[in-house]
């Protein structure tokens, strides 16, 4: 069969005639004379293709996007958008009705901050990321359908490609290109050992090539590095006029402050800037509108490698120099929700006395007050209105709370103050028919109705509190995620945030926060969602410290395998989860990469129990690509 490459609105003249008949999707031209599409010798093709497929379902197969095929097939996207999606609505219009005028018009400028920020992650993720969304948007613009699917997809990614949870390799939208280990912060020639070998022989570039917010670029065999404050000043300029504007609209004067101070941050290179706004960001109270520009640093692993070289490592060490992971960008535009923030806030209260629970907490300072004994961490539900950046890069899944600014922030080592973020329509997105055929196929019968979404939301409390616990470097003075190596830092550090939620229940039951019953839901809840889709790999740190636990908490008989279904034994839970919690400190305290390769690769392996479990999991149909709606923030960006 003859193929025509049909582009958008291409013009088809009267001599393709034979060409079209050829093609088993054509009817003649003769009959499309009488559907009054034929003129002056021409076929418009847009019109052709509706009058002989109504549906515009043409194939596209074998087309190139800025001189890349796509790499999914259009039968792969429909199952992917018709039956592997969750769909997350951000459109919380009661709650913005409720808002004071001056907060209205504020959140609108938040909105358009936030968007122009994407672009900023965009360019960090990959160097064609933006180049290739333009291509699909135009050629969706021109009818192509396909093109249209793939788009989607790239925006549940917020790029190139990304994973799905079901399988180790990632999802490629496009043949011939894929994320580096780098991302777009280095050269994309280099890689781990040619990045290692140039920094032992320009060891004094450190500093700066290895740095939270350097972009690093090459000049003939000679490296450099640009601050983020000059290589987007595009972006961060524009964001920051915007938050400007939001800063006199909103009502909150505290709000307007951190606004202001944030704007700074963003034009000026200054790690000053930086403290003063994640200081005034983490110490809000009461504010009505909730803006944060997130850096976190989970993608780059060319730095984590350089950490993990111990000759590397102790030549940078010797030159009192620290190794730093760039940070990704992303941003998060929300409306408080006052009554439930003030419920969270109750738990502040209780990190005084959570930190005496913490093992080995005299070989370390503890961090949860500051020197007048006062507690320096604030707690915030948000009904999400937008997010991008690094926040919609979902990959696999969207984070359902943040625990801020990292331990490597200048806020946090000045003990500046924290604040903990909790999504609540992405805790409450559920599908509860799923949930109860997962229930049946792995948990014992006699503990199914243990399962708790409410539950689950306790734990994630207990989860970011916990970040905020535990030491924050090394025994040294070393960066204690980067001593660790590249990923297992990320891997140690969620586990035990994961573990002081679980050692922290039985804290709360014999507080009377929690009743019995509570405790022993938050421990099910946490078990059953302990197994991934498939075995996941080390940059998936919330993953692999699932398979880690499982695995050890079914070895210390914590959770016993009956006929192959999940049961909690829940008086072994505390001690299970602090002898657990005691090694991974140890690791973080002694900053020892081998140590922690150790521990993780003896923990993380994947054996038949988990296999079996996943695959019955599998076979449910999940629905792991996140795809986030926001209506209302579409309708601000057109005001």
């Amino acid at each position: 069969m003859n193929k025509i490459n049909f582009q958008g609105n291409l013009l088809l003249t009267a001599k393709n005639k034979a060409d079209l008949n050829n093609n088993k999707n054509t009817v003649s031209l003769e009959q499309n004379l009488s559907l009054g599409i034929l003129k002056s010798g021409t076929i418009n093709y847009q019109a052709y293709l509706k009058s002989i497929n109504p549906a515009n379902t043409v194939s596209f197969e074998g087309k190139k996007y800025n001189g890349y095929e796509l790499a999914i097939s259009e039968k792969e996207l429909d199952n992917i958008i018709q039956n592997q999606s969750t769909i997350y609505e951000l459109n919380p219009v009661k709650e913005y009705e409720a808002l004071q005028d001056g907060d209205k018009r504020a959140l609108k400028h938040l909105v358009r901050a936030a968007k122009i920020l994407n672009d900023v992650f965009l360019k960090q993720d990959h160097q064609l990321n933006i180049v290739m969304k333009k291509a699909l948007e135009r050629e969706v613009e021109k009818g192509d359908i396909h093109a249209q699917k793939a788009l989607k997809l790239f925006n549940t990614f917020n790029g190139i490609e990304g994973e799905n949870g079901l399988q180790q390799e990632p999802v490629k939208i496009f043949d011939g290109l894929k994320l580096s280990d780098g991302r777009n912060m280095y050269p994309q020639n280099y890689n781990k050992e040619k990045l290692i070998n140039y920094l032992t022989a320009n060891i004094e570039q450190t500093p700066a090539i290895l740095n939270n917010d350097t972009i690093v670029k090459a000049h003939k065999n000679r490296l450099y590095a640009v601050p983020y404050s000059i290589e987007f000043r595009k972006e961060y300029e524009k964001a920051a006029k915007e938050l400007l504007l939001a800063a006199k609209e909103t009502t909150h004067k505290g709000f307007s402050d951190y606004l202001q101070l944030q704007t700074q941050a963003l034009v000026c290179n200054d790690p000053e800037y930086s403290f003063k706004a994640d200081e005034a960001w983490a110490n809000l109270k009461d504010s009505p509108l909730e803006f944060t520009i997130s850096r976190e640093s989970y993608k780059d692993s060319l730095a984590g490698a350089a950490a993990e070289d111990k000759e590397f490592a102790n030549l940078a060490s010797k030159n009192s120099f620290t190794i730093k992971s760039k940070d990704f960008i992303g941003v998060r535009v929300g409306i408080v929700d006052q009554k439930s923030s003030k419920n969270l806030a109750d738990y502040k209260k209780y990190l005084k006395e959570l930190t005496e629970l913490m093992p080995l907490k005299e070989e370390y300072p503890k961090r949860a007050t500051d020197k007048e004994n006062k507690i320096k961490q604030n707690l915030s539900d948000v009904d999400l209105v937008y997010m991008s950046g690094d926040y919609l890069a979902n990959r696999p899944s969207i984070v359902i709370a943040q625990n801020l600014p990292n331990n490597d922030k200048l806020s946090v080592k000045l003990n500046a103050g924290r604040k903990n973020v909790f999504h609540k329509q992405i805790r409450k997105t559920e599908n509860p028919e799923l949930r109860k055929k997962k229930l049946e196929g792995i948990v014992d019968a006699s503990q199914r109705h243990l399962y708790n979404k409410d539950s689950q939301h306790l734990f994630v409390i207990g989860h970011e509190l916990s970040h905020a616990l535990g030491p924050n470097s090394t025994r040294s003075g070393k960066d204690k995620k980067s001593s660790l190596g590249e990923g297992y830092g990320d891997v140690i550090e969620e586990s035990k945030a994961d573990l002081g939620s679980i050692m922290s229940v039985e804290f709360f039951v014999k507080k009377g926060k929690y009743t019995k019953e509570q405790a022993e839901k938050i421990y099910l809840t946490f078990a059953a969602d302990l197994i991934p889709l498939s075995n996941p790999p080390l940059n998936q740190p919330h993953r692999v410290r699932s398979v880690m636990q499982f695995n050890y908490f079914v070895e210390k008989g914590a959770i016993e395998l009956v006929d192959g279904k999940i049961k909690i034994v829940p008086e072994k839970f505390n001690r299970t989860a602090k002898n657990m919690l005691e090694e991974e400190i140890k690791i973080q305290l002694d900053g020892d990469s081998e140590k922690a390769k150790e521990f993780v690769d003896k923990y993380r392996q994947w054996n038949d129990n988990l296999e079996i479990i996943s695959r019955f999991i599998r076979s449910l149909s999940p629905k792991p690509y996140c795809v986030v709606n926001t209506p209302l923030a579409e309708k601000l960006l057109t005001e």
